[in-house]
């Protein structure tokens, strides 16, 4: 396991349970806090995978941060008021580095595909940030 495999693991787990808070805090059902923590955590790369060529599908063969990630909404929905509102303090430093870790992400992408920097660019930011768009949009 290398460690860039490490920071997407933390990533998604951190952009999974920020999903999933926003959702109870909105006072979704248990349906929408799994669709607001899956798509946090997978819109960017999904976005990023449409803008560059990649076919979406490659989305299915990352079953295990899928699974990853279904298990850290479920965590986040059982979890007492109290931890909730530690995770929030400590939210930033998680996002912060799930943000990273997504961004280079989507510029190795964009570079092994052989696109222009701007591609590059592009790429990166919407794999860093584009779940947390789709999810304010939802």
């Amino acid at each position: 396991m290398h460690v860039f495999d490490v920071f997407s693991i933390i990533g998604t787990i951190a952009f999974a349970m920020s999903g999933a808070f926003v959702a109870m805090e909105e006072e979704y059902d248990i349906l929408g806090v799994v669709v607001l923590g899956l798509v946090t955590a997978f819109g960017g790369g999904i976005i990023r995978n449409v803008l560059i060529g990649v076919p979406v599908t490659t989305l299915w063969g990352q079953g295990d941060l899928i699974v990853l990630a279904m298990i850290s909404v479920f965590v986040a929905f059982v979890l007492p008021l109290g931890l909730i509102q530690h995770w929030k303090k400590t939210e930033a430093l998680f996002d912060a580095i799930g943000l990273s870790a997504f961004a280079i992400q989507g510029a190795l992408y964009a570079t092994e595909m052989n696109h222009p920097l701007s591609a590059v660019i592009v790429a990166a930011v919407l794999t860093g940030s584009g779940g947390g768009m789709v999810r304010d949009l939802l």
